[in-house]
């Protein structure tokens, strides 16, 4: 059961944190609007710092939904028949929301914003 609350709590704690990176990444779409110029707007180190805590906290996720399923393969009762499927099923979850904020981690730089009045630098 412990193992269950720990996922919950990461993924709930990832999910939030990434919430907060793209904010960040809201108003740095909303300066580089303003500027017309994409390389004029570093990615804020907070946007980096979230993505990467994100992260780490879907990792945690992910060995802790691994955990949850040898205790049930280990010790199976009659809810393990229910809580296999669904804690697999939590893993894949996971593991793909994990590779989506992995990528943000590594890119975290958004493509050119497709409002109009947007123009790359030096054309204009």
């Amino acid at each position: 059961m412990l193992a269950a609350f720990i996922a919950a709590a990461t993924f709930g704690s990832a999910l939030l944190a990434f919430t907060f990176a793209e904010g960040f990444l809201d108003t740095r779409r909303a300066q580089l609007l303003e500027s017309g110029c994409r390389r004029d707007i570093p990615v804020p180190i907070a946007v980096t710092a979230l993505n990467g805590l994100a992260t780490g906290l879907l990792v945690a996720t992910g060995a802790s939904l691994i955990c949850l399923l040898v205790l049930l393969f280990r010790y199976p009762s009659t809810r393990s028949a229910i809580a296999v499927p669904f804690t697999t099923l939590a893993f894949i979850v996971s593991a793909l929301f994990l590779l989506g904020v992995g990528y943000e981690t590594v890119n975290p730089d958004p493509a050119q914003p497709s409002a109009a009045g947007y123009r790359p630098c030096g054309f204009g």
